[in-house]
């Protein structure tokens, strides 16, 4: 865990470390007090202190004099990890007692993960309960969505130490989305990535928050992860194909401009294209009814202001879930047909 700055949720979050229980072999808590300001160096020291007074347990804060930003702060608590099975941790989350019991197992159980992450609850500055996320699975299915979302909670995330050291750790150019950017690099070198459904994080949210204060520089830089892993998909990207809006579009969290929503539809049209080539029958069966739901959700808003659009992306929608609908029937290992 790296901290900056974070002593007003600090003391929940350590409380509900200090809870956790503890895997075979025992528990090591990293933390790295990141040039904070504030109380939190004094809030790890003291926690570090406590934890190392237990027996199973050993706790080390590393402390930096200046911030160098979240990405490196993660690559020096990745030094001073001694155990191959790393979970992250946010300094403004609470964690269930369970989290590391159950992420252990269904790590031993699938060796092949490079990590993996979970269901979670969203709340908000007063601990109040907003809503309960059942994550995405399938590591096809993961790898694929990664070219337009990012789909592993990254305080909820545990990782093999080994693999993320292969791919390069974190990268310190990414000051946001430097999650989505890992994840993208493990994906697109072979590694497999996925979720259990289990809610294991209650995850805040709060306008202080790295993605709640990113601005638009931070949008444009996390939309740099799905851009490249498109443009690897189509070989390169064509002209006028439009990375924000084909994310936008697909993602459905917020209206759209009606040049932006064309460009969206052509975007996931071109990538619909190579899916039928490339993609199993249940990949693209997913594929379809995702960017069905999305473009009606967006017809309906566009019917007023833009009828002739909201009637193509109704029918366009309509097309995708009878595709959909005629591929959920196959084997998901089959590659599916042009339909």
């Amino acid at each position: 865990m790296a901290v900056h700055n974070g002593a007003r949720y600090l003391p929940s979050t350590l409380a509900s470390l200090a809870a956790l229980k503890t895997p075979p072999g025992g528990v090591q808590y990293v933390l790295v007090d990141d040039g904070s300001t504030d109380e939190s160096a004094d809030l790890l020291e003291t926690f570090v202190r406590e934890q190392n007074g237990l027996d199973e347990r050993s706790a080390v804060c590393i402390r930096r004099s200046a911030s160098g930003g979240l990405s490196s702060a993660l690559n020096l608590g990745l030094e001073h990890c001694s155990a191959e099975l790393i979970a992250r941790a946010d300094a403004d989350d609470l964690y269930v007692p369970d989290r590391l019991l159950t992420q252990f197992a269904a790590m031993q159980a699938r060796p092949e993960l490079a990590a993996l992450s979970c269901g979670f609850r969203k709340i908000d500055q007063n601990d109040q309960p907003l809503k309960l996320r059942t994550p995405e699975q399938g590591p096809d299915w993961l790898a694929f969505q990664m070219m337009f979302m990012n789909s592993l909670l990254h305080p909820g995330v545990m990782f093999r130490k080994s693999v993320i050291l292969a791919v390069g750790a974190y990268d310190p150019a990414y000051w946001t989305a430097q999650d989505s950017d890992l994840w993208a690099r493990l994906v697109s070198a072979g590694y497999s990535v996925d979720n259990i459904p289990d809610c294991l994080v209650d995850y805040r949210v709060h306008v202080s928050s790295v993605t709640g204060s990113r601005g638009a520089k931070g949008r444009q830089l996390s939309l740099t992860v799905p851009g490249r892993l498109q443009e690897a998909y189509l070989g390169k990207l064509p002209p006028g194909h439009d990375i924000q809006s084909t994310v936008d579009l697909y993602q459905g969290f917020c209206r759209m401009e009606p040049a932006q929503l064309a460009a969206g539809l052509d975007g996931l049209r071109r990538i619909e294209s190579h899916a039928v080539e490339r993609e199993t029958a249940a990949i693209l069966a997913r594929f379809r009814a995702r960017i069905s739901r999305t473009s009606l959700m967006h017809a309906r808003w566009m019917r007023r202001r833009a009828p002739l659009l909201a009637l193509k992306l109704y029918v366009q929608a309509r097309r995708w879930r009878a595709g959909s609908r005629r591929l959920s029937s196959c084997e998901g290992g089959t590659r599916s047909v042009r339909s």
